[in-house]
């Protein structure tokens, strides 16, 4: 007996099983986004798999192939997760070299990984579609690869000598027009100079972007003159008898919220914005403002910290009344969005308020 007759006759069965049981024997079309898709939290891999020459009946020929479409997938998935990104240049697989726990744990990820379209094709082979979410309660890579702080740090308080930014919008400007505004906003070079706050290293931009002025001489210019809105100024605040700064405290700072927000958003695009698991916003004195060891992990493992989006429209995390501003800089490997301190200042005072940043209400849009 010859076996191209045999494989053919299974692969005919094949075909013949499929189509009697309602399957398409041609290729489905998906919506799929292969690989990470930081937009819906979700990691996904197509794995293909053929009859082997070798099988003698359809039953051995539809496993086999079953089989085989599944170890190439979770193959996928694997070198998939490897390059995951958790914190600026720390990606999963470096984490794997030196914890053993978590390799025990992404290990387990990938084979719990969640089938979502099994396909048989035209040739006789099989197909299959898997997918691994990257934050949720159950088989996350986040709830493998995410460590529990600790103790829970506390949000900073505003650098003291600087006045927060004025926004160059209301509570009853539309949200996609608060981007609108927030994007036109740009920046000069000698306009703002705050007095020394404890020292720090402050962020410089890289060399691709050399020509944006130090984030220690930064402000808001005005608007286009279509914008008939209040113009953001930078400004620090003296006292006009001593010509010293005011230092301000931290309930003199909460009273200065100017809007009961719902959550932040920060635009990022032009900045070469690279999605991580674990993102960090910094002001430009190199202050963390917002990171997973000021929130509640298990939260965090559930929702992720942010929203990555690159457009207007799927914003809703921030909520109906959100604080838009405009990242100044990127760094620790293009991961970390930076403020200029003003807007870093304005965040924490309207989150003295509404707590969103607690609450993880956070979008960052990028291109």
């Amino acid at each position: 007996m010859k076996m191209p007759k045999i494989l053919s006759a299974i692969a005919a069965a094949v075909i013949l099983f499929a189509t009697s049981n309602g399957v398409s024997a041609a290729p489905r079309a998906n919506n799929f986004v292969e690989g990470v898709d930081w937009k819906n939290q979700v990691i996904t891999v197509t794995g293909e798999g053929i009859v082997p020459p070798d099988a003698v009946n359809y039953t051995q020929a539809k496993g086999l192939a079953s089989k085989a479409a599944k170890a190439d997938a979770y193959r996928k998935l694997a070198e998939i997760i490897n390059g995951v990104r958790v914190e600026g240049e720390t990606t999963v697989e470096r984490m794997l070299t030196t914890q053993d726990r978590i390799k025990l744990r992404v290990e387990a990820t990938i084979k719990g990984a969640k089938i979502i379209d099994e396909t048989f094709l035209s040739d006789g082979g099989y197909r299959v579609v898997m997918q691994v979410p990257l934050f949720g309660v159950s088989n996350s890579l986040a709830g493998a690869v995410l460590e529990r702080p600790t103790a829970v740090e506390p949000f900073p308080n505003p650098v003291a000598e600087v006045a927060p930014s004025s926004l160059p919008y209301t509570s009853a400007t539309p949200v996609k027009k608060r981007i609108e505004y927030t994007s036109k906003i740009t920046v000069e070079e000698g306009s703002y100079n705050p007095a020394p706050t404890t020292p720090t290293t402050p962020y410089r931009p890289p060399l691709s972007r050399m020509a944006i002025p130090s984030l220690d001489t930064i402000i808001l210019q005005k608007l286009q003159s279509s914008i008939s809105m209040q113009e953001p100024t930078y400004q620090t605040a003296y006292n006009p008898t001593t010509s010293q700064p005011v230092r301000r405290s931290v309930a003199d700072y909460a009273s200065m919220a100017e809007g009961d927000y719902t959550g932040l958003i920060v635009d990022c695009r032009g900045l070469a914005l690279q999605p991580v698991m674990s993102p960090v916003i910094v002001n430009s004195n190199g202050t963390k403002i917002y990171g997973h060891k000021n929130l509640d992990i298990d939260r965090v493992i559930r929702e992720g910290m942010a929203d990555y989006v690159d457009d207007t429209e799927h914003v809703s995390r921030a909520g109906t009344n959100p604080l838009v501003v405009k990242a100044v800089g990127v760094q620790n490997f293009n991961s970390n969005p930076v403020l200029a301190v003003p807007d870093s200042n304005r965040v924490l005072i309207e989150n003295y308020a509404t707590k969103f940043l607690k609450d993880l209400k956070v979008v960052f849009i990028f291109d």
